[in-house]
């Protein structure tokens, strides 16, 4: 995500129109209200609702970006991230939080309030960039530690994750995560045709931290 979701202002004006796929393919297909945490200019919830009878609800820190969404989701709520309160909005079937808790200070904080607005059967999605994938791994070898417009070096990010870390985070809380999932590939497998696409599956499954560039994670509420 480039557009900084927590309220300062960024140097120039940075909007976020990414819709990700990995993500769009794990929203339940019976959820009736979706919550959208960092929608940017409302492409995610616009292919949900494409594909969806359902409601959209997005949350960005930008009038900018609420502005375009507006035109695509049925509410957007401009606030900022690290001091979201959830009081008056009623529950989700689902909850997508795609590439905006790096940007957050506290990214735990915003996930246990989040708990609140999940219905007794309610999914969390969330998107992480992997700092640790093997092109950005490769940077840090060679001594550069240098931030970015975007991506996984992106300026506006204030935490970075890892596999592990990942995971903690969701878990410390107050999630179960129920599908844990890589998503990038093999260096060059692009060219390797039909041995390349099996070379990714096999190099994801056992080194999801350095060929994954983003982590796929499908949570539930912890069991009591």
């Amino acid at each position: 995500m480039s557009a900084d979701p927590h309220g300062s202002a960024p140097p120039k004006l940075m909007i976020y129109e990414a819709a990700n796929h990995p993500l769009l393919g794990r929203v339940p297909r019976a959820s009736k209200r979706v919550l959208d945490v960092g929608c940017g200019t409302g492409a995610f919830g616009k292919e949900i609702k494409n594909e969806m009878d359902c409601e959209v609800v997005g949350i960005t820190y930008s009038e900018a970006e609420a502005a375009l969404a507006r035109s695509y989701l049925d509410e957007v709520v401009v606030c900022d991230l690290n001091n979201f309160e959830p009081d008056g909005m009623a529950p989700f079937d689902c909850i997508v939080c795609s590439h905006v808790l790096e940007h957050l200070v506290q990214p735990e904080k915003l996930l246990k309030r989040l708990l609140s607005l999940m219905s007794s059967e309610g999914t969390l999605l969330v998107g992480l960039p992997n700092v640790l994938f093997w092109h950005q791994r490769w940077e840090f070898v060679r001594g550069r530690f240098k931030y970015s417009d975007g991506g996984l070096m992106d300026r506006t990010h204030y935490r970075f994750f890892d596999w592990a870390e990942a995971q903690e985070l969701l878990t410390n809380s107050g999630y179960d995560v129920v599908e844990a999932v890589a998503d990038g590939g093999f260096p060059l497998s692009r060219f390797l045709l039909q041995a390349g696409r099996l070379l990714d599956r096999a190099s994801l499954k056992v080194y999801p931290g350095l060929f994954g560039f983003q982590f796929i994670f499908v949570c539930r509420p912890a069991s009591k």
